[in-house]
């Protein structure tokens, strides 16, 4: 029996027929409703529940932003009342005060929208936060989590469309295709069926198209007309062009299908190499554990032992020992805050110059102060957090799982690479606030309402959708080369296999 004779149209139609045959047969099968019906159930959960998360996040940061909006237009209404004398500012509320608006009191959100196929991998959002608040404090103290999550949830993550892709679909094929050559053999079929005008690689052709219809077509098909209805609808986020969210689902669709390839190549290869049913299954089991389970542990392991992260605890207590030194420093400046209560008069503009309340002032001295000194760790750390992505991207391969899940993620939006862009074009916002309220701080300006039109704004720059491409083809033929491996090796074992 040979592999290497072209498929003539006579194949052609005998590969038809199979499909046929197998359809038939398939669909008589109890096993073939149930997997399907199974995987249209958990792609629809698992795409309800991703649109339902990113709605919730959606109208969370929408209330936020409109909180900023109507807190500043407040502030605003309040300072030209105390200009015009109907109204007397206090010590923690001053709108013409540059150290109170430089803190909580006028602090800006930055958010991060939900990219258009957000809900089709969840990602980290339950461990990366999608905005801070930020202040003149440092860095440290407000980019941390501020959503606040399930622990059952920060434990096992959300249930998402990428979860049910990476972890289970392999488990589908499997239970549909495991034994696609050592049935037909073990019930004396295969050499009836090979005895007549018909190659083995076209029976092989035509039952992988019909198990490979039966989970794509849920797997692709669904999730696609979803999220386009959603799309259209304005339930998802608009990040990005309409193009690139186009470019982004066809990317998302060559994903999968290069995934669920894999998997495909992997059991016929299995198949290729004679043994009984029970033997495939307990192989494809097995491998399964180690590809998707073990290899990305040991991947992780090695990561972290290769370019190990600085102390998140280590930094914390460094960023406490500084911040008792200062207060120690400005002791006297802490403890001057109520001089100024029920004098309002004291802290009115004059000459658009204005008195800051003692407290004020050393809150503002004491966050520049860990700021600056805080400033080296987190670099080193950003640093070293970059390294760690670096090592990933290159040596990921060894775990097709994780190829998918990183391209999925990159794709939706939801990975480490576009939230530490966030993070970094956070951290320019943090400076360009700063460079406005520092300044004014020191010489004592008062704020006047026209710079509140100057205080700066926060705008959200998306990643290139070339990179974003990129890495989905990276993805997409890191998946290829071992399938292609796997169909040779299948390719020689199916020369020397034995129908008896």
């Amino acid at each position: 029996m040979t592999m290497n004779t072209p498929l003539q149209p006579s194949q052609g139609r005998r590969l038809l027929a199979v499909m046929r045959q197998e359809c038939r047969l398939m669909l008589a099968e109890r096993g073939l409703w149930i997997v399907g019906t199974l995987f249209l159930l958990l792609v629809a959960y698992a795409l309800g529940n991703g649109l339902l998360q990113s709605a919730h996040r959606d109208r969370a940061q929408a209330a936020v932003a409109k909180a900023d909006r109507d807190t500043r237009a407040a502030q605003r209404v309040q300072l030209e009342a105390i200009l015009a004398g109907t109204a007397q500012p206090t010590p923690f509320q001053n709108p013409a005060d540059p150290s109170r608006m430089a803190s909580s009191y006028g602090g800006h959100h930055v958010l991060l929208p939900t990219a258009p196929l957000g809900p089709v991998a969840l990602g980290q959002s339950d461990l990366f936060p999608s905005q801070y608040e930020v202040t003149n404090q440092s860095r440290v103290v407000f980019m941390n989590p501020s959503d606040i999550e399930s622990p059952w949830h920060l434990m096992s993550g959300h249930f998402d469309l990428a979860f049910v892709i990476v972890y289970l679909l392999p488990l589908l094929i499997f239970a549909l295709s495991y034994n696609l050559l050592s049935a037909e053999r073990e019930n004396g079929t295969l050499r009836l069926l090979l005895s007549q005008p018909l190659r083995l690689r076209t029976l092989l052709a035509g039952k992988l198209s019909v198990r490979a219809a039966v989970l794509l077509g849920p797997a692709v098909l669904l999730p696609v007309a979803v999220l386009l209805i959603a799309r259209q609808a304005g339930w998802i986020g608009t990040a990005g062009s309409a193009g690139d969210a186009g470019s982004a689902t066809l990317w998302w669709a060559l994903l999968v299908g290069a995934y669920a390839l894999f998997w495909f190549a992997l059991v016929v290869a299995v198949n290729a190499f004679g043994a009984s049913s029970a033997t495939n299954a307990m192989v494809l089991v097995i491998a399964w554990v180690l590809l998707v389970l073990v290899a990305p542990v040991l991947l992780n392991l090695a990561v972290t032992q290769a370019s190990p992260a600085p102390s998140r605890t280590e930094l914390a207590t460094r960023q406490r020992v500084v911040t008792a030194e200062a207060m120690k420093r400005h002791a006297d400046l802490l403890s001057a805050d109520y001089q100024h209560v029920g004098r309002g008069a004291i802290l009115l503009p004059r000459d658009g110059k204005i008195e800051i309340a003692g407290r004020a002032l050393a809150m503002y001295a004491i966050e520049r102060e860990v700021d600056d000194a805080i400033r080296p760790e987190l670099d080193r750390f950003d640093a070293q957090q970059a390294r760690q992505q670096v090592l990933v991207g290159r040596f990921g391969a060894v775990s097709p799982a994780a190829v998918a899940y990183e391209g999925m993620t990159a794709l939706a939006g939801t990975g480490a690479r576009r939230h530490a862009r966030f993070d970094a074009q956070t951290v320019a916002y943090h400076e360009a606030w700063k460079a406005f309220f520092f300044p004014r701080i020191d010489a004592r300006d008062a704020l006047s309402p026209v710079d509140f039109d100057r205080i700066p704004a926060f705008t959200w720059q998306e990643e290139p959708a070339a990179l974003v491409r990129n890495q989905a083809a990276l993805a997409v033929l890191q998946l290829l080369l071992p399938s292609l491996l796997l169909f040779g090796v299948a390719a020689w074992r199916l020369r020397r296999f034995s129908v008896a």
